[in-house]
């Protein structure tokens, strides 16, 4: 073993002296062209500009080279290495079951992000998403994919995707990167950035007529703009307490889906605000066990416009954690959200305690707390977050 280790040591001392910004290319090249693989998937431009062939390839050679650099180009001791190996093999494990493989290249992304400045990170996320945006909107109005158009059951008003597989996927994006826009610029905006917050805000409301999202959204437009009291709130809120609280929300997500029962008016009302979700998570409840180490659920959801009879889908971030992947990454997932806000309250930085919250508060109800190309805030655990810019 001690062989290796001097080894690995050697190699990686040739290559940050032959290349010094080797470790920043290697990981924000792979960042870039998982995101741009995630961003396309959930589009109609998959089959029509790539395979899913090619989005596989598009996913493994990224994460191939992050394991580079996290083999390399990184100073974790042995042990941390083999812990992060011993990890992945758990999560390949519970992939398999699952048929679900986010979590698994989401890890290679969370460990290999250390000593990469997150500023780097967040403007690849942005121009990545923003890109893909761009190009399902140019080839859905011009007629070469599908625009996905549909009605709410309950309104007359019309949801249009421009280009993604459905409404609230786009809705949702737009929020995550609103909320990367914002850890950008550490919740400090000029007037002429509220305005376009509230526009933007209007504008996705309109287009996909998403309430939840947009609930979601004005939360992040009043939280800029009270920035300054929330920064003093949470220096007096404790870590623990933030902690327990979201652990309380994540359950109280998963109780009432498997309680859930037309017979109760309470739970019921919730059920209609949430468009049905809550009774698609009791049929889960009924017909799955939680598992240790993952299972398939298969789904059938509206995703592509397509017509469904049988409509089947766990939208929530949560149950689908507990009930595909398995109790183990449940309880890592939960452990993941501590240990980000430790770091956050260790290094005094508010703003991305309110980034976690919202990703928290929208997992509840939505399916892309594992999908990188949305939820980027898990990349901040082992990243360089800037603290002495703050300062400055």
């Amino acid at each position: 073993m001690e062989n290796i280790v001097n080894y690995r040591a050697k190699i990686q001392q040739k290559l940050t002296t032959k290349f010094p910004g080797l470790s920043n290319w290697s990981y924000l090249t792979a960042l870039a062209i998982y995101i741009l693989a995630m961003s396309l998937k959930g589009t109609m431009l998959v089959n029509f500009l790539i395979t899913e062939r090619g989005l596989f390839y598009l996913s493994a050679l990224p994460a191939a080279l992050v394991l580079f650099k996290v083999t390399f180009l990184d100073n974790y001791d042995w042990k941390e290495y083999i812990i992060f190996i011993l990890l992945e093999i758990i999560l390949f494990a519970v992939g398999t079951s699952a048929n679900e493989f986010q979590i698994f290249y989401l890890m290679f992304f969370i460990v290999g992000a250390k000593n990469i400045n997150i500023d780097r990170i967040l403007k690849v996320f942005l121009w990545v998403n923003l890109f893909v945006i761009a190009l399902a909107f140019f080839f859905s109005t011009v007629g070469s994919v599908k625009n996905v158009i549909i009605t709410r059951g309950d309104s007359p008003a019309v949801r249009y995707a421009l280009g993604a597989v459905y409404p609230t996927d786009l809705a949702s994006r737009v929020f995550f990167m609103m909320i990367a826009y914002a850890a950008l610029k550490r919740f400090k905006f000029s007037i002429a950035e509220y305005v376009s917050y509230i526009a933007l805000t209007l504008l996705t409301y309109i287009v996909t007529d998403t309430r939840i999202d947009l609930m979601l959204m004005c939360v992040l437009i009043v939280s800029i703009v009270l920035y300054g009291r929330f920064d003093a709130l949470f220096k007096h809120v404790n870590v623990y307490v933030l902690s327990l609280l979201s652990t309380a929300y994540a359950f109280c997500i998963i109780l009432l889906g498997y309680l859930y029962t037309p017979r109760i008016g309470l739970l019921e009302k919730i059920n209609g605000f949430l468009s049905g979700r809550l009774f698609f998570e009791k049929v889960a409840f009924e017909n799955y066990n939680v598992p240790l180490l993952g299972q398939f659920i298969y789904q059938n959801g509206f995703g592509g416009g397509f017509k469904v009879h049988d409509y089947f889908y766990i939208d929530s971030s949560f149950v689908r954690t507990l009930m595909m992947h398995g109790l183990i990454v449940f309880v890592l997932m939960l452990l993941l959200i501590c240990l980000l806000f430790a770091k956050f309250k260790k290094l005094n930085l508010n703003y991305w305690i309110i980034c976690l919250i919202l990703v928290v508060l929208t997992s509840g109800i939505d399916q892309h707390l594992w999908d990188i190309s949305y939820n980027f805030v898990f990349l901040a655990l082992m990243a360089n977050l800037n603290v002495e810019d703050k300062l400055n």
